[in-house]
């Protein structure tokens, strides 16, 4: 084992396959962020309208539109299945992979290059986001695409290289805009910015920025122009409500303390969390690299912004795993050359808090407190399988001598994860948060003239995406889509408790009704008759028949 000799150019792209293509179409959607994006995509093909997103017929403003065309592509190529709802994803973190070998390569040396990779590909918030339909994946791909853009144009010894990447960087830059809006303009200035103070080079961008915002310009202004005319608020709705609300309103969505994504980052960086301190102390000697302090404002600043808005989501951070990479490639070569212990020990420590994990499945299992039911008693031995294939390769990462051996054992240790993990989810949480099967055992209820009701969004997504339709009625509460239902047309979309018994009392005598809620109950004593209930987990759904005493 000691003298095995790795090769990370055909190992990297083999472990992404393993943990990233293969394990895509096996399990089903979860809800509500990835059936809401695989529905949203479903109706832009479907309707053919390419510039207004819709959600259930309803128009949807909160993100622009790159993200879903990506998605509707996806289900071009691929068709309406789990495997083309996460393979914008997937292309995204392949994407962003790319840029980061591009970028290292270039500047550092071919083998730096695939250590970042083989890095940025193994770190756990990485493959978790880049193996799950949400925008940030593509919004993180443009970005890493354009910060990379920005670094070939700093570098460039001519006016030719100058102008072609400070035009991709504001390509890309564009392009990250009309996926997720403004942040794809700030996000670069506040980085590049005191990059270049730093290099004493700030006038670069003042002769230089005309160039990046033209190119961005005209990359968005066609869609811009076309969402404008098609819907006129939609630019008011979206800059005003979600962008300065959420960044700075005291009843912001999703408001966290400042420290929030400082705690989440030990879980994003694993597998790579106990060799990161001494990653860190080497990384001193080489702050006189251009590329290493661009790789800290890259990394730090974007955190720190975040940590500033009210409103926050761990995926924001995202973008700020390249240059992590970096990082940690860098401070790690450094580590190993001088023969530092710390590598060994993050290791010793990586392998018996895994297998203390992996264990701990199968003590809890054997008493009894593990949420399981009749016929789950395998989910737990799949847990403890894919920790134990961590533990072992923090195991061999002790053992093996050359650093290509150690990053290989390091990218290796979360393939488990990503293979069999998924499969140990109980059914406990399958029917809170993945409808597919529920929705299965209705379909033979539902036909194209049943009437479809849904308690809060996520629901209503599961019957848009399962049964095809884009006019299922909201009761309750209108959630995301509240803005969505204040248009005049779409007021008779949403029903409320008071309206229900009538509302079916007046649709039965023409179609059957179906009521798909999750962690809610309706008071069936004050409701016309209730023909069949149905119930699994969180999940309830009540049928009613069409009345033929009219008929």
């Amino acid at each position: 084992m000691q003298k095995l000799t790795i090769n990370l150019a055909l190992i990297t792209p083999l472990i992404f396959v393993v943990m990233y293509i293969i394990p895509l179409g096996l399990r089903d959607l979860w809800s509500p962020d990835e059936i809401r994006y695989a529905e949203i995509a479903r109706e832009m093909v479907s309707s053919g309208n390419w510039t207004v997103p819709t959600f259930n017929g309803l128009r949807y403003f909160e993100k622009p539109v790159m993200g879903h065309w990506m998605n509707a592509v996806s289900q071009l190529l691929f068709g309406e299945n789990n495997f083309s709802v996460r393979a914008a994803s997937v292309f995204s973190s392949a994407g962003s992979a790319l840029c980061l070998w591009l970028l290292v390569e270039r500047f550092i040396t071919r083998q730096m290059a695939w250590i970042s990779t083989s890095i940025f590909i193994s770190l756990f918030m990485v493959a978790a986001i880049g193996t799950y339909s949400v925008l940030d994946s593509m919004f993180s791909l443009w970005l890493t695409a354009a910060f990379s853009a920005f670094f070939f144009a700093f570098t460039a010894d001519n006016s030719a290289g100058r102008y072609k990447n400070y035009g991709l960087a504001g390509l890309f830059c564009g392009l990250a805009f009309l996926t997720k809006g403004f942040l794809a303009l700030l996000l670069p200035v506040i980085v590049v910015f005191p990059f270049l103070l730093w290099q004493k080079q700030f006038t670069s961008i003042l002769r230089w920025g005309w160039w990046v915002i033209a190119i961005a310009l005209l990359v968005c202004l066609p869609w811009g122009v076309a969402i404008h005319l098609a819907e006129p608020d939609f630019w008011f709705y979206f800059f005003w409500v979600e962008h300065i609300q959420r960044f700075a309103a005291t009843n912001a969505q999703h408001s966290e303390p400042f420290w929030y994504y400082f705690a989440y980052l030990p879980l994003a960086i694993l597998p790579w969390l106990f060799v990161a301190p001494t990653a860190i102390r080497h990384l001193g000697k080489h702050l006189n690299l251009p590329l290493i302090r661009y790789a800290l404002l890259w990394a730090v600043i974007p955190i720190l912004f975040f940590s500033l808005a009210r409103g926050k989501i761990v995926t924001y951070i995202l973008p700020s795993m390249v240059p992590l990479a970096i990082l940690l490639a860098v401070g790690l070569s450094s580590a190993y050359q001088k023969q530092t212990r710390g590598f060994k020990w993050g290791s010793v420590v990586n392998a018996i808090v895994m297998a203390l994990i992996a264990s701990a499945f199968l003590i809890l299992y054997y008493l009894g407190y593990l949420p399981l039911e009749q016929g789950e008693h395998y989910r737990p031995w799949l847990a403890f399988t894919a920790f134990s294939f961590w533990a072992l390769f923090a195991c061999l990462a002790i053992r093996t001598t050359t650093l290509e051996a150690k990053i290989c054992c390091y990218s290796m240790m979360p393939v488990g994860l990503f293979l069999f993990f998924w499969a140990s989810i109980p059914n406990l949480s399958i029917n809170s948060k993945m409808p597919a099967a529920f929705i299965e055992e209705l379909k033979p209820y539902v036909t194209e003239k049943t009437i479809l009701l849904a308690d809060h969004p996520s629901t209503m997504s599961a019957l848009n995406w399962y049964l095809q339709r884009n006019d299922v009625y909201l009761l309750n509460s209108k959630g995301e889509l509240e803005y969505g239902l204040s248009y005049p047309d779409a007021a008779d979309r949403f029903i409320t408790q008071q309206q229900l018994a009538e509302f079916i009392k007046t649709k039965q005598n023409n179609s059957t009704l179906l009521i798909f809620m999750r962690g809610s109950a309706l008071p069936e004593t004050q409701l016309p008759g209730i023909s069949k209930r149905f119930q699994r987990g969180r999940f309830s759904a009540y049928y009613f028949a069409k009345d033929t005493s009219h008929d």
